[in-house]
């Protein structure tokens, strides 16, 4: 290990000339960097250990700390505070009154402006004369205002700490930096929006409500679901993807909390087909239910909740965003489809099978779940129907080769409710009972389940055929539009055996079997 050297402050020590731009932008942790550098350290470690200056609670933004590096690099102290972080603990920070998390924050990588480095370095000895600017350390800020440029970011570094060093890694990567091309990047209404937050604190707008990670996270998650859809995810997408989320985001909620309300409903009615709220708002959802968040994100997560209850019908019990529901019926009478084009004997099946209901008036009405994409398969399915019923000359051989409910759910990769349910609707038929059952148990023909797996094929049988976990294939099958038969929501799914096949997923089961057998 390489011994301190003691300095004498006062014949040693030389002084870092600071603009009234720095001093107003530059973090105290980038200052402590540019210090050491213009004393010719070849670290902010070893120069603080030279000086005995407590460098850790520098970087965690302790107020004491600050104060000493003020006094020492003769800047004010309280503007040095204004624009440092703080750290609380558990991956929550704080820059004056607002409130960040490490993923809004660059701490151990380091991006800056490759025009305003060429600017204002005349070389990499000189590294010291580059500040860091507050906005850099964001996450969603991604350009230079000042130049119309995209932000580098620096080479990792194999240790955490090394990269905190700015100045020195500003020195280290000077030639790099200076071979990378210029991407130019207009700064948009949504970068400029928190340029303006960051360096000046909260507004009097409705997204300044919110805390400065949970609005420039918001804007981003609400672009990037108008941009690319419910289905949409939160990985897979490039700085130059979320730049255009964000700015999509901010000019719906610029316009406040009705703006946003107004982007809610459009996204209902455009997709009312799904009637499900996580089908329909998707990424939003998805990143409203992350453990990550804090205690900050309840505000919008209170907001979204009381609008999903007041336009959607959920089941009561059922959890959004941690509350459970009520379960009273939202008032979505509009998007119910229409049963008028069916029959009344097809509608009166509707009801016997809990898809409709019969009004004191006697018409029939389609319940809150159910969706055109229902109705359609509910049509596909009278069109293909056949005889179910027992040919009397086969009742002796069925009634030995009969099912009870619980061997055909696991003949069937279904549940014992979902088999009652199939044949209350007339898609299953009861056999005549065994004598080996039990008295008074109920018996499905094997026939009946023969003329069933020839038609259909449910998911829990298609996770077995293909080894996927079921989840997947669900959500696989959903993206594809692959229709599903109808029946209540909370039964197991069945496709029919035909849109599987289209669909490739039994085919890539077979090649893959083949592979292995030849």
């Amino acid at each position: 290990m390489a011994k301190s050297r003691s300095v004498d402050p006062e014949a040693d020590f030389a002084p870092l000339p600071l603009t009234v731009q720095h001093e107003r932008f530059e973090p105290a942790s980038s200052l402590l960097t540019r210090l050491a550098a213009r004393n010719g350290a070849p670290s902010v470690y070893q120069f603080c250990a030279d000086l005995a200056f407590p460098v850790d609670p520098l970087f965690r933004g302790e107020p004491l700390a600050i104060a000493q590096l003020a006094q020492l690099a003769g800047c004010d102290a309280s503007t040095l505070a204004r624009v440092s972080i703080c750290h609380l603990g558990h991956s929550r920070f704080r820059l004056r009154d607002e409130i960040a998390m490490t993923h809004s924050l660059q701490r151990t990588r380091i991006r800056i402006c490759p025009v305003c480095l060429r600017r204002e370095v005349p070389s990499a000895e000189e590294a010291w004369r580059m500040p860091r600017r507050l906005p850099w350390k964001f996450t969603s800020v991604r350009s230079c205002a000042d130049h119309g440029c995209l932000l580098v970011t620096l080479l990792p570094e194999k240790f955490t700490k090394d990269g905190r060093d700015f100045a020195a890694q500003v020195r280290k990567h000077f030639g790099w930096v200076l071979s990378q091309g210029i991407v130019p990047a207009e700064t948009g209404s949504f970068e400029r929006y928190l340029l303006r937050r960051i360096l000046n604190g909260r507004g009097d707008a409705w997204l300044d409500r919110f805390e400065l990670n949970i609005a420039a996270r918001l804007c981003e998650v609400l672009g990037l679901l108008l941009k690319k859809g419910p289905e949409a995810t939160l990985s897979g997408h490039d700085e130059h993807d979320w730049g255009q989320y964000g700015e999509a985001g901010y000019q719906v909620l610029k316009g406040g909390e009705l703006g946003f309300l107004a982007c809610l409903q459009e996204l209902a009615e455009q997709h009312a087909e799904k009637r499900f709220f996580g089908r329909i708002y998707g990424p939003l959802v998805t990143w409203l239910q992350g453990r990550g968040l804090g205690d900050e994100v309840e505000p919008l997560r209170a907001l979204m909740r009381r609008e999903i209850f007041a336009r959607f019908s959920i089941r009561k019990g059922v959890q959004v965003f941690g509350v459970p529901s009520e379960g009273i019926a939202a008032r979505n009478e509009a998007l119910v489809p229409s049963i008028e084009g069916f029959s009344l004997k097809e509608q009166a099946l509707l009801v016997r099978r809990a898809l409709a209901y019969r009004q004191e008036d006697g018409t029939v009405v389609a319940k809150s779940f159910v969706t055109e994409t229902m109705l359609s398969a509910f049509g596909r399915e009278l069109g293909e129907q056949t005889e179910a019923d027992e040919d009397p000359s086969e009742a002796d051989e069925l009634s030995v080769v009969a099912y009870l409910i619980a061997d055909a759910s696991g003949y069937l990769r279904i549940t014992d409710k979902t088999v009652r349910y199939l044949v209350h609707a007339g898609i299953l038929s009861l056999a005549s009972s065994n004598n080996e059952a039990r008295s008074g148990a109920q018996q499905i023909s094997l026939k009946s389940l023969e003329a069933f797996r020839q038609r259909f094929m449910s998911l829990g049988e298609l996770a077995d055929h293909t080894q996927s976990p079921a989840g997947a294939l669900s959500t696989r099958l959903r993206n594809a539009g692959v229709a599903t038969l109808p029946m209540l929501p909370d039964l197991s799914r069945i496709y029919w055996r035909a849109d599987l096949v289209m669909s490739g997923l039994l085919a890539e089961r077979e090649a893959k079997i083949s592979r292995f057998t030849l």
